[in-house]
């Protein structure tokens, strides 16, 4: 009866000793140091860190996590091959708060619970979990990284003129991944089946992509054009740069095809305005005048183009007229471009795809049509009108140039300010039905200036001392416009 006297004492002396043991604890932090060493019989994952400091036991766990995150993952993607890793997909640790939980263990609480931890921990140790894992937004976006560009899109039926006729080129199935299936599969391999020791290897989840437009949407479209116009060109040596621009400009934009419900624009298929892109330098307006600027004379195609869609009654989504005006074709019936501020628009606003023909004639002409599905009735036509609103005569200027000798003249020739409005007006069996304003167009007037010669003459005439007398006989230059 005596052992059952003094374990009774013992019972008693820890119950009264257990207040003051808490509030001791509890005034101890519970955050490991570096140097405190984790108690014996303690795994996290499959890394036994007992014996260890908390130093020692993070640098093991992240050795481990490494060897994890750096396995290699095979991914096949129609038949191609792509070498990634799981860190590279989003393969981390992510519960490393159970380090602290780790180091904690048996080192807090009441002297009751640090007692049954020991005991715990000599009789059965204590394994916690090192998670790995996914955020499956992020593992998405990583395969699409990845395998985006082995994906074959689906591509859609084609049109390709051959001079008498177009030749149709069918449409074709695309292989791609299935991004959703794809991540949830193996996402589910990794976190359940993979045996967290060897490299592995995975068939991405592929899907057939239809094409949106076939064959039979490619037949609506008619060998007669929904729309046609043509504009010409001075040739000859002077014009050359002007000339090959423009035949630049259609060769670019001919033979595009466009799908319902797409839109173009001439810009993009048209930058970047550089040598190498075929452009040569060639008169553009700037500021009022005519300069030399790479592309000069491409908004005669683009204006061509313009007529050419209004015929066809294709929606124009953007349209500018020219800061002065053109020779080629009405007032407010051009289309200007110019830098990424003035560009050319459309929308294939039809059911079946349209196709773009430019066709540039060395003789002086430039000519473009529109293809598509017509479905307006034989007796349905319409007429474009300009009407000239305002005129802004010439005004003439004379500036002294201190550059050039006494005697020098040179004369540029201005430009007529103008007002115009454009109207589109409709028929039905050769009836109007309708008269629709489209725009007003504002073009500026730019004087005509002569330039003369100062220099060398006397001081109040020149802006720079006389050097020699100049012996130059007058000269007379004349500057047009060709745009």
């Amino acid at each position: 009866m005596k052992w059952i006297k003094q374990l009774s004492l013992l019972l008693i002396t820890l119950v009264l000793l257990t207040g003051s043991v808490q509030i001791f604890a509890a005034s101890q932090s519970t955050e490991a140091k570096d140097d405190e060493v984790i108690k014996e019989g303690i795994f996290i994952g499959d890394v036994n860190v007992g014996k260890l400091t908390y130093k020692e036991a993070k640098k093991k766990i992240q050795d481990r996590v490494k060897e994890l995150s750096d396995v290699k993952v095979t991914l096949n993607v129609n038949k191609n091959i792509i070498e990634t890793t799981l860190k590279e997909l989003g393969y981390k640790w992510s519960n490393s708060e159970v380090l602290d939980e780790a180091a904690g263990l048996g080192k807090s609480g009441n002297v009751i619970k640090r007692y049954k931890d020991e005991l715990d921990l000599k009789n059965e140790g204590m394994k916690y979990t090192l998670n790995m894992d996914f955020k499956k937004e992020s593992l998405k976006k990583k395969l699409k990284t990845e395998c985006d560009p082995y994906n074959i899109k689906a591509k859609n039926a084609s049109l390709e003129a051959t001079g008498h006729g177009f030749k149709i080129i069918p449409e074709k199935e695309g292989c791609v991944v299935d991004y959703d299936k794809s991540t949830n599969n193996l996402y589910d391999f990794v976190m359940k089946k993979w045996n967290k020791k060897s490299d592995i290897t995975f068939d991405t989840v592929i899907q057939v992509s239809k094409p949106e437009y076939t064959t039979e949407d490619c037949k609506k479209v008619s060998n007669e054009p929904m729309g046609s116009w043509t504009t010409y060109f001075t040739t000859g040596a002077s014009y050359d740069n002007r000339n090959m621009n423009i035949k630049n400009g259609a060769e670019k934009l001919n033979g595009n095809v466009l799908y319902p419900g797409e839109s173009f624009s001439c810009n993009e298929h048209l930058v970047p305005w550089t040598e190498d892109n075929g452009w040569y330098p060639a008169g553009t307006y700037v500021d009022g005048g005519v300069a030399d600027s790479l592309g000069g004379g491409i908004c005669q195609v683009s204006s061509t183009l313009y007529n050419a869609l209004l015929r066809a009654e294709i929606k124009v989504t953007k349209r500018f007229s020219h800061s002065m005006a053109v020779s080629y074709v009405d007032l407010a019936a051009d289309a200007a471009l110019a830098g990424d501020y003035k560009d050319l628009v459309f929308e294939n606003d039809t059911d079946a795809p349209i196709y773009i023909q430019g066709v540039y004639s060395s003789s002086g002409s430039i000519t473009f049509n529109i293809y598509g599905h017509d479905t307006r009735k034989a007796s349905h036509s319409v007429k474009y009108e300009s009407e000239l609103v305002s005129t802004t005569p010439i005004k003439t200027e004379e500036r002294k140039d201190p550059t050039q000798p006494v005697g020098y003249t040179e004369t540029k020739s201005g430009h007529t300010g103008y007002v115009a409005k454009l109207w589109k007006i409709t028929y039905e069996n050769g009836k109007e039905v309708s008269k629709e304003l489209l725009h007003t167009s504002t073009y500026a007037m730019s004087p005509s200036v002569t330039i003369i010669g100062t220099k060398g003459g006397d001081s109040k005439a020149s802006d720079e001392p006389e050097t020699k007398k100049s012996t130059d006989k007058k000269k007379t230059k004349t500057k047009k416009s060709d745009e």
